[in-house]
């Protein structure tokens, strides 16, 4: 799985690709509309533990502005009652829309974000057991229950009218469904509620796969009912419970005999994610995902939630045949290979349908969800996934106008859903946003933006191929282009895993290797005497080469630590991957070739920073990882543990413990250098002793491996009683105050006023005024990327796409639809759709208004 479209899953998992994409604070408005930041500095914590005191300008902490945070699992349900009663100050899971009400009636303030979504997903696997049906291995049948399902219905019963229907995997509030708009509401009309149309296409195939109909219409085959095991979440708010008998009922319509298991997620997650897809432990599960941060470029979500290259890290989708046009086009998007914005609009144009046709997932709807909390705290949340994917929100949490204390912080129960460790571990959002708080990176993603701002890193050069469509936004990276960027022959391409050295371009590409990118990322100076391990170890060079290795090693067959699930992700990689090079181990100047990039230069440039699929760790706690599933008595991945029959590595509780006690004892003794050939250049025998020995210290003192270098150190684990405690780390090397202004963020708010009547062939003119959400005021002008609006008929077709023109009033646009367009129009009801595409934020302003098209 991967974070970087961490990826990840409301309630479940957070997406890695996209371990690209980041965090921060939204809009934080408590009742009476007034911003929680502008909470007095007088305000008290009803909180006990340690006691906040006022922040006296400028402020000399170090590391978090809290002196702990005690994360422990409260039922959504009773989430408002006790915030109000003080037995939790947040709930960063979020509540969705239907909850609006009671967290403003309880005058508590809340985060509002996107980027929470929900789906069906399916197990497209042919079953092992022949005797068995799998209607969902067949993409026709998966591709009609779009039809079954009635989205515009669960927005208004279910959430309250809160939520966006969704039909694809683009997220409909963000600026890569604004540029294909015009395409997605055409195929939402196509694949718009429809019962009948749905059930027949289903019924045919199921005749076609062997099934018959028998006279209580229900499937038969092999003289036995067609049953469905359709996992339903039953936790969090209760919504999945409600959505997931929902369709239970529409599939028992069309025929099917359904086996509903209404159960928490901790007792899902063995059957969908740890079970092998072919045993055929279940059929479908309500889930639900949440970016890891605002998406700002979602070229790769087609293959992140569809394909068998998938870097979600899950089994099912190894098991999902594609369409070979899907791929490719989804892997092009993904990898890169276009060479203008142009190619790249066309590539999700065409990608779009095939989506849907494939339908590994059935999308239902894009979330606001709202996080309550009381007003006395300070909660930072990104605009575009929520407080719990935020990886700036545990930096910025605090007493408003305080320093210390300790926030009760409640959520469901994804804390523990699945074992941590760093490498392939649980990535659902729960335990991620515990992770956030003891973890640094190389960039620190922008909360409004999607870009990025360094962290650890401190500057970047980024060279691009000539004539791609990329530019720079902020001022850390130098930009440049050239008309050739050629890959050092000593630059590392790949991995020996018999020999444990890296190959080198000369080596696999005598002939030569060019890329079109380059990026140099430059650390400072004092890396390796400022940034610390919270078992009191200093990063090293050691840290960043080890983690470009395990890049590799899990992937090559004659690795001892080789994961065959891996394979189809690194291959995808291998594609457009052209090399590293460390340019200088002290300042730490690491170069990256790459043939995949992203429109805006600060997406292009790789850290190597040493966090992996699903955590931060140091060289040593991956060596001993590395040797107990080399040995088979652990795994890293959920995958490989089945297969295995061992446990699921974990770093924080259970037997993996002991086995990896067990393992650092033998590091100590042998005093193991890991991939010697390799880390021998950048590890000491003295090194080595030193490392074991302080992560030995750490564990008898803490009684778990989970070491970061973040703001925030893990400090006690109850796996259990679904609860941790993580406490300030006063050696973490910035202030606590470093990202504190990012405070309230700019959203835009658009309001649609013109003619009741559009007159057949004549000229109609609209006004879309863009305004602060927060302020009311003209959202200025220059702030503006674009207004783009369409016009749609009484059957919800798009028939005119266009651009709004800029007015001498700020943030006023006009929209015109020309005499020759409205000539071209039929009598009857008729609506225009505009969307601005904001600077300052990544979230594009909605707004739709009808009018009657008159002769």
């Amino acid at each position: 799985m991967s974070r970087n479209r961490i990826t990840l899953v409301v309630g479940l998992l957070v997406a890695f690709s996209m371990m690209l994409a980041s965090c921060g604070p939204t809009t934080a408005v408590p009742a009476t509309a007034v911003p929680a930041t502008a909470i007095p500095a007088t305000a008290v914590p009803t909180t006990a533990g340690p006691t906040a005191v006022p922040t006296v300008p400028p402020t000399t902490r170090h590391g978090g502005w809290l002196d702990e945070i005690d994360y422990s699992v409260v039922d959504a349900q009773s989430a408002i009652t006790q915030i109000g009663a003080g037995a939790v100050d947040l709930f960063s899971y979020g509540l969705a829309a239907d909850k609006l009400a009671d967290i403003k009636a309880a005058n508590l303030c809340y985060t509002q974000s996107y980027g929470t979504y929900y789906d069906m997903i399916y197990n497209p696997a042919v079953f092992t057991d022949a005797t068995k049906l799998n209607p969902f291995s067949n993409r026709k049948i998966r591709e009609a229950t779009n039809w079954l399902i009635d989205r515009n219905y669960i927005n208004q019963e279910v959430f309250a009218g809160g939520a966006l229907p969704k039909f694809l995997p683009l997220t409909t509030q963000l600026v890569d469904y604004t540029g294909v708009i015009d395409v997605a509401r055409g195929l939402e009309a196509y694949y718009a509620y429809n019962f009948d149309k749905g059930k027949e296409v289903i019924v045919a195939e199921m005749e076609a796969m062997g099934a018959t109909v028998g006279a209580d219409g229900k499937f038969m085959f092999n003289n036995a009912p067609v049953s469905l095991i359709f996992l339903i979440r039953n936790d969090g708010d209760g919504t999945r419970l409600v959505m997931g008998n929902y369709f239970a009922t529409q599939m028992e319509s069309v025929g099917f005999t359904i086996e509903r298991q209404e159960k928490k997620s901790s007792e899902l997650s063995p059957l969908w994610i740890g079970s092998t897809p072919s045993d055929g432990l279940w059929s479908l599960y309500t889930a639900g995902w949440g970016a890891s941060g605002l998406s700002r470029d979602e070229k790769s979500i087609f293959q992140e939630m569809y394909l068998p290259d998938s870097a979600q890290g899950i089994p099912l989708f190894l098991d999902n045949v594609v369409d070979p046009i899907f791929q490719q086009v989804g892997d092009d998007l993904a990898n890169g290979n276009f060479t203008t914005l142009a190619q790249r609009h066309d590539l999700m144009v065409e990608a779009l349908p095939l989506a849907i046709e494939d339908s590994l997932q059935v999308w239902i709807v894009d979330l606001q969800t709202y996080a309550p909390f009381n007003c006395n705290l300070q909660v930072s949340a990104d605009v575009g996934a929520g407080v719990e994917t935020t990886f700036m929100g545990p930096y910025n949490l605090r007493f408003a106008g305080l320093e210390g204390g300790a926030v009760k912080n409640g959520s469901t129960d994804t804390f523990f859903t699945d074992p941590w460790n760093p490498v392939d571990g649980a990535n659902w959002v729960g335990n991620a946003w515990i992770q956030n708080g003891t973890a640094s990176r190389g960039l620190m993603p922008d909360p409004y933006t999607g870009l990025a701002w360094p962290l650890r890193a401190e500057s970047a050069d980024v060279v691009i191929q000539t004539g791609l469509p990329v530019g720079t936004n902020l001022d850390w990276v130098n930009l440049s282009f050239e008309d050739t960027i050629t890959v050092p022959a000593d630059a590392w391409v790949d991995w020996d895993a018999t020999t444990q050295k890296f190959i080198t371009a000369g080596e696999k590409f005598p002939d030569g290797l060019t890329a079109k990118t380059k990026s140099v990322i430059y650390y400072p100076a004092d890396l390796y005497t400022t940034v610390k391990w919270h078992d009191g170890s200093y990063v090293s060079a050691a840290d960043f080469v080890m983690s470009m290795i395990i890049q590799f090693d899990r992937s090559k067959e004659e690795a001892a630590i080789y994961d065959a699930d891996t394979v189809g992700s690194f291959e995808a990689f291998l594609s457009h991957f052209k090399g590293v090079q460390i340019l200088s181990t002290d300042p730490l100047v690491i170069a990256t070739w790459d043939d995949n990039y992203f429109a805006d230069a600060e997406l292009d440039v790789t850290t190597w920073w040493p966090t992996y699929s699903t955590g931060e760790a140091s060289w040593e706690a991956i060596a001993i990882g590395n040797l107990a599933d080399g040995a088979g008595e652990l795994a890293w991945s959920t995958g490989k543990a089945d297969l295995l029959e061992v446990e699921w590595m974990s770093f924080i509780g259970g037997p993996s413990l002991e086995i990896l006690a067990k393992y650092l004892d033998q590091a100590i003794a042998d005093n193991t250098i890991p991939y010697a050939p390799t880390m021998s250049a950048y590890i000491t025998a003295a090194d080595a002793s030193a490392r074991y020995a302080a992560l030995k210290a750490w564990y008898t003192a803490k009684g778990h491996f989970w070491v970061g270098t973040g703001p925030y150190y893990l400090d006690s684990v109850d796996l259990n009683g679904f609860s941790a405690v993580v406490k300030n780390n006063p050696e973490f090397p910035d202030l606590a105050d470093r990202w504190s202004a990012f405070g309230i963020p700019p959203m835009g708010e658009a309001a649609l006023d013109g003619p009741a009547q559009v007159k057949i062939g004549a000229e109609a003119v609209f006004t879309v005024a863009i305004t602060n959400k927060n302020t009311g005021d003209p959202y200025p002008t220059a702030d503006v990327k674009e207004i783009k609006f369409l016009l749609y008929n009484d059957m919800g077709e798009t028939v005119y796409v266009g651009a709004g023109v800029a007015t001498a009033d700020e943030g006023v646009y006009t929209l015109t639809i020309p005499a020759d367009v409205s000539a071209k129009l039929v009598a009857g009801t008729g609506s225009i759709e505009a969307a601005a595409v904001l600077i300052p934020v990544a979230i594009p302003a909605f707004t739709r208004i009808d009018y009657v098209v008159v002769p």
